[in-house]
Formats: C-alpha cells, sequence, structure tokens
C-alpha cells in the first residue's frame, strides 16, 4: 500500500498531509499522534471510504475500490459491524462466509473462528445483547473468517478489550504479519506498538508526516496518552 503526498482538506482551513508511506506485505505501520490529528481519516482514505484532495492511493498497485468484492477479500477494514437485526451471531458469521464463497466449508470455518475469537459461549446470542468487548471481537471475527487478508485497516482494535482479550488480539495480528499479511494500525496503546510496529508515521496537527526507520521516535510515540477504552476520533 501506498500514500504519495496524499492531502485531505475540509473547508477552507483544516488540512491533513501531505502524509507519504508506504506498507510492505509483512510489515506493520503505526499511525500516532494525538487525537484529531487525522489517523482515522488517513484510515478511511486507505479504505477507499474517502478519498483524498490531492495526492495519490495505491491499495495493491490500484486504487481503493471498496465496492469491488475482489478488493473486499483481500482488504479488511475494521468498522462497527452492521448486524442483521433477525441472525445471531453464528448466523451473522455464516452470511459473511458464504458471501466470500467459502460454501461447505463456511459452517465449519464459522465454528472455528467463535472458539479462537471466544465467542463460542455467544454463538447464539443477537449481536445486539453482546458487550462492547464481545462486540469488538465480532468484528476481528469478519477478519479471520475468509483466506487472512493481505492487507489490515485498523483503527484502535483494542478498543474495548480486556487484558486477554487484547494479549490474543497482539498474537493473532503477528500470526497475520508472519503469513505476508500488511497492517496499517492506529492505536496509543504501547504493546501493540512495541511487539507490532516495523515503522511508525507521526501525524502533527496541521502538517505532514513521512515515513520513518527511527526506532527512537517509535518509543516515544508508544508511550503517548490514550487507553483501550478512548473512542477513536471520527468513529461512526
Amino acid at each position: 500500500m501506498l500514500f504519495d503526498r496524499v492531502v485531505r482538506a475540509y473547508g477552507a482551513g483544516e488540512v491533513i498531509g501531505p502524509v507519504s508511506l508506504r506498507v510492505e506485505a509483512g510489515e506493520c505501520v503505526v499511525l500516532a499522534g494525538a487525537n484529531g490529528v487525522g489517523k482515522s481519516t488517513l484510515l478511511r482514505l486507505a479504505a477507499g471510504v474517502d478519498h483524498p484532495t490531492e495526492g495519490e492511493i495505491a491499495v495493491l498497485g490500484e486504487a481503493p475500490r471498496p465496492a469491488d468484492p475482489e478488493f473486499r477479500r483481500a482488504v479488511f477494514a475494521l468498522e462497527d459491524v452492521a448486524y442483521f437485526p433477525d441472525l445471531s451471531v453464528r448466523e451473522h458469521l455464516e452470511l459473511v462466509a458464504a458471501g466470500h464463497g467459502l460454501g461447505d466449508r463456511a459452517k465449519e470455518r464459522v465454528t472455528e473462528t467463535l472458539h479462537r475469537c471466544r465467542l463460542a459461549d455467544h454463538a447464539d446470542a443477537s449481536p445486539r445483547t453482546l458487550s462492547k468487548g464481545q462486540r469488538q471481537l465480532l468484528s476481528l471475527a469478519v477478519m479471520l473468517l475468509p483466506p487472512w487478508p493481505r492487507l489490515l485497516i485498523l483503527d484502535e482494535p483494542e478498543n474495548h478489550l480486556d487484558g486477554a482479550a487484547r494479549h490474543w488480539l497482539g498474537e493473532t495480528l503477528h500470526a497475520l504479519k508472519g503469513e505476508n499479511s500488511a497492517i496499517l494500525l492506529a492505536t496509543h496503546h504501547a504493546e501493540f506498538v512495541d511487539a507490532l510496529a516495523d515503522r511508525v508515521v507521526t501525524l502533527t496537527a496541521g502538517q505532514g508526516a513521512e515515513d520513518t526507520d527511527d526506532e527512537e521516535e517509535k518509543d516515544e510515540s508508544a508511550g503517548e496518552g490514550g487507553g483501550d477504552e478512548e473512542k477513536p476520533e471520527g468513529a461512526p
């Protein structure tokens, strides 16, 4: 994935960028910076649900195209799941699995994913009855259903998770890196930066940002405030 001097402007004065960064297969690039500097906006641009005012974005060699089923199979963007009110957690995941073409393997894959994501005991529940942490796990379960994505776009995926679930998530993302998935991640959580980041891109309000390999900057970014209960800026 490539950002080439990307700018997103809002009205006359509010500007994010220019930002240039690259995420290679098997890498995790962390977006760091205070709330409100544009981390969530950059993730939406990468997912193709927003569009840059200037500059170019290439995902898997082409402009993001979220309406394309092939793009959606290859790129996972963490977002609030649009729950189907009459479906259970299991049925919801089976519908997603069918949409990814898993066919006869769908039920088996869903059962495996429910156990992996610590949701097996809630398989027959309505998503509306889940806690915030369990709904976050359901969103992450969607990530693990199809063949593992080539690019993950994650906005504070540790939100609302307890310590055990955060540890599971860190191990899962590390395994995805090992399978050559690329990860673009916004987080305030130090353990995620330390465990996963190959590079850190620090955003500052009203200024651009460039990719960095600076380990000192990585350490400083990891120590910035926040917390797993903080709602990401710009979240729906």
